[in-house]
């Protein structure tokens, strides 16, 4: 009788446990396929504490409900779904509908408010984190190698440097979290020391944003966003990379929160052992050793969000020079060690529904430093050379301010954005004239988003600036955008200024392949840009194809070069006005979405640049085509990627013997990279693996190059473009609870 008492006690009582339970089914609306380690939050009504969980790898979560129970669902590539579920509820079926990541994701560089790709008034390009992880970029030079309107050039010693719809150097603004990156060498931002760990997406957009960002910004601006807050209480992320030609990468973070509190650290070491295609002691790609880390804290309550990052990085390259005759047995190493710093402070107050105010703080150090040694190859024994030229260190000190107001009505046709942007640099060192300089830039500037009827939007903008050297003008925009239906026309003419840097003025910069002067009389840059572009989205049942065209002029006035000064030598420049200069191109490229299975992209530009300082007769043109196919193969199997570019012939001169200017031109290459990547263990473990390079590309050969500039080839481009075919393999390893 006991037994019987006690087991119709726990049949009464149990029973109903397992009656609470709801089991949570998540399908794609198209192919009817369930979806794995989608995230979950769980909030019950009575409760303000939330829980996340995720799907296993059928598409299904069970999960306790005594009473209604608020869920929210988001998943990579489908639209997040909010529903509540009444109680006595047992199963619930879900059918997620894809989404476009690149159009769906927001974006927030020069906005009043974060709001999806295809609603800003801009034209920008996005890179999620998927791509960055399918194509296992490293580094920013690594995810731009294949960007239609991008050019990348390679130097042994200053690393490589960007070219943007034919403008290059100190004309593109290259931002972390809003944050301006300093330090630069012949004009350009090493791309190389850019890393991609901790990337949430990366915003682009080509063309002048003078008017939001000022000095910097006349080519376009590049905005890497980071990861801010998660919803898990606990992430751990162990990142390592191996690559065949000596790559080794290892990158942990670790992410907690509590309440209103978030704290995340980032400490990693990459190593490159250097590559060349001889066999001699020097190397063309040197060897490089970086390490980095990062602290953030993160506070988010009700309407106010603040932010604390700070970011140091460490990097030693090695220049190794042949063995001396007669008797081989000494040579001269260089040694070039760089040290990034970076502090900011971010504060986001929603003053009511329709305003809201963002301040942005930031103190950069720059330091880069160069010691020559003799090394004795008998004994590996080495001291430092007694040439004073052979030593150096310059440091670069940067303060940015940035307040910005955005106030939008309740019916969105009327809106206004206004803010104050600070910023001042100081330079100090023996290559710089007089031992230290500093510059300063003060700006106030606003615009206007008005929508005078249905589907138009106008945004006339300006910016008054206070420059401690030289004087700056007022910088009007104007932009527009008319949005029928699922068509998208978008029209922006612009003014840009740009002082001379510091380093163009002052920093005198030796080394075995640069003598480059700065130019204390250099006058400042201004700039007119026209840009027109259009989109158009066609959808039929489970397939969506977008296309875009563009098409851009780019005048400069009083552009600053690097001229050759000395007819006997070759590497002796120095920078110059060297009169106006002028970009003019199309772009266009379609992009075909079958679900989220498959991903086709193709395009095709045409740029052509007209310079005073060789030949201001005629345009000269280049022609890039890239293409790119993503599968997602059934069940989470894998995702096979594919990635192409043809980068057509470049055109550039040179001076032949007589210090004549001639046309020349590097010969066009094609480039492909292939991967597969897996997502394993309730998405805890992520395997990348491929080949890059493909086609083995190494040097490039052509007519002048190698004769031009200030590091020996022309334009600025590099005969460097590979170190041929590598295979490589990534593994992150990401506990979350």
């Amino acid at each position: 009788m006991k037994k019987l008492l006690l087991y119709l006690f726990l049949l009464f009582n149990i029973t109903p446990l397992f009656s609470q339970q709801i089991k949570i089914i998540l399908k794609d609306a198209d192919s009817n396929e369930t979806i794995p380690f989608a995230n979950i939050s769980i909030e019950t009504l009575n409760s303000a504490t939330k829980k996340y969980q995720i799907t296993d790898k059928n598409g299904q979560l069970i999960i306790p409900s005594t009473q209604k129970t608020i869920i929210s669902i988001s998943c990579i590539g489908y639209e997040p779904l909010t529903d509540t579920i009444q109680k006595g509820i047992h199963e619930k079926e879900y059918l997620l509908k894809p989404s476009i990541y690149e159009l769906s994701t927001a974006v927030v560089t020069a906005q009043y408010k974060p709001v999806s790709v295809d609603k800003s008034i801009y034209d920008i390009k996005l890179i999620g984190k998927d791509r960055i992880e399918t194509k296992a970029a490293v580094n920013l030079a690594d995810i731009l190698s294949d960007e239609l309107s991008s050019k990348l050039s390679n130097d042994p010693s200053t690393g490589t440097s960007l070219n943007l719809q034919g403008i290059s150097g100190e004309n593109i603004k290259i931002l972390v979290d809003g944050v301006p990156v300093i330090g630069r060498l012949e004009g350009n931002i090493d791309l190389s020391q850019i890393n991609l760990e901790n990337v949430s997406h990366i915003e682009i957009v080509e063309g002048p944003m003078s008017v939001v960002y000022g000095n910097n910004a006349l080519g376009g601006v590049i905005n890497i966003i980071t990861n801010k807050v998660s919803p898990a209480k606990f992430n751990t992320e162990l990142n390592s990379y191996y690559e065949s030609v000596g790559t080794y990468n290892f990158n942990l973070s670790t992410y907690t929160k509590h309440k209103n509190h978030s704290f995340e650290i980032n400490a990693g070491r990459n190593f490159f052992s250097g590559y060349s295609n001889d066999t001699t002691r020097s190397m063309q790609w040197k060897p490089k050793e970086q390490y980095k880390g990062s602290l953030s804290y993160n506070y988010r309550k009700d309407n106010t969000k603040l932010r604390f990052k700070s970011d140091l990085f460490r990097e030693r390259l090695l220049d190794r020079n042949d063995a001396s005759a007669p008797y081989y047995e000494e040579a001269n190493d260089t040694w070039y060690r760089t040290i990034r710093l970076n502090n900011s402070l971010e504060l986001s107050k929603a003053i009511n529904n329709n305003s809201n105010f963002n301040l942005l703080t930031a103190f950069s150090y720059y330091e880069r430093t160069k010691k020559k040694y003799l090394v004795d190859l008998t004994n590996l024994s080495k001291e430092l050379t007694v040439s004073p030229s052979d030593h150096d260190t310059s440091v670069f000190n940067a303060f940015m301010a940035r307040g910005v107001y955005s106030f939008m009505n309740d019916r969105e046709n009327f809106s206004v954005q206004s803010g104050f942007d600070l910023n001042y640099e100081t330079a100090e060192g023996k290559r710089i004239e007089n031992n230290t300089e500093s510059i300063g830039d003060y700006a106030v500037f606003s615009t206007i988003m008005w929508k005078p009827f249905k589907n138009f939007t106008l945004q006339p903008g300006l910016r008054a600036a206070y420059n401690t050297k030289y004087n700056a003008p007022l910088t009007p925009s104007v932009n527009l955008m008319y949005k029928p239906g699922k068509t998208t026309i978008r029209a922006s003419w612009v003014r840009g200024f740009r002082s001379p840097s510091l380093k163009e003025l002052y920093l005198y910069f030796y080394d075995s392949n640069h003598q480059i002067e700065g130019n204390e009389n250099l006058q400042s840059e201004h700039s007119h840009n026209v840009t027109l572009s259009a989109n158009q989205e066609v959808s039929l049942s489970s397939i969506s194809v977008y296309l875009d065209a563009k098409t851009y002029y780019n005048y400069i006035d009083n552009k600053i070069s690097l001229v050759q000064v000395d007819p006997d030598n070759a590497l002796h420049y120095r920078n110059e006005n060297t009169g106006s200069f002028e970009s003019i191109g199309i772009e266009t490229s379609g992009t075909l979405y079958y679900g989220t299975r498959l991903v086709l992209k193709a395009g095709y530009s045409r740029i052509g640049r007209k310079d005073e300082a060789y030949d201001a007769s005629s345009f000269i043109f280049s022609n890039n085509i890239n293409s790119s196919a993503t599968l997602s193969l059934p069940k989470n199997l894998a995702k096979l990627s594919v990635y192409y570019k043809f980068t057509g012939k470049y055109p550039v001169y040179y001076y032949n013997d007589e210090d004549e200017i001639m046309l020349g031109h590097a010969n066009g290459f094609h480039n492909m990279d292939i991967s597969i990547n897996k997502k394993t263990w309730n998405n805890r473990i992520t395997i990348t693996t491929g080949v890059k390079n493909i086609f083995d590309n190494k040097e490039i050969n052509g007519v002048g190059i190698g004769t031009s500039s200030g590091h020996g080839s022309s334009d600025g481009i590099s005969s460097l473009v590979g170190w041929g075919r590598t295979y490589f393999v990534g593994l992150i390893f990401n506990f979350i609870k």
